[in-house]
């Protein structure tokens, strides 16, 4: 998944020539999302599980442009 964020651009140079960052992001279990950064809501209409059951939580990837680049390793489940 990725997207961009203008709040999260920066000059490399003032920080020691770092281009990236990564951020974590998890579920959160009932208390919500757990994140240092914004995400996108994304849910399926037919998920037989969660998201939270079937994706794990990971790491984002922030450019110093403000794009951002979000993988969760696992499968979804949709019911048909």
């Amino acid at each position: 998944l990725e997207w961009a964020d203008p709040r999260l651009t920066w000059d490399p140079k003032e920080y020691g020539n770092m281009t990236k960052v990564w951020v974590w992001i998890a579920d959160g279990g009932a208390g919500g999302e757990t994140s240092e950064i914004w995400t996108p809501d994304i849910e399926l209409w037919n998920l037989e599980s969660g998201l939270s059951e079937t994706l794990d939580d990971s790491y984002a990837i922030v450019n110093y442009d403000g794009s951002i680049y979000w993988s969760r390793p696992g499968h979804l489940r949709p019911t048909c």
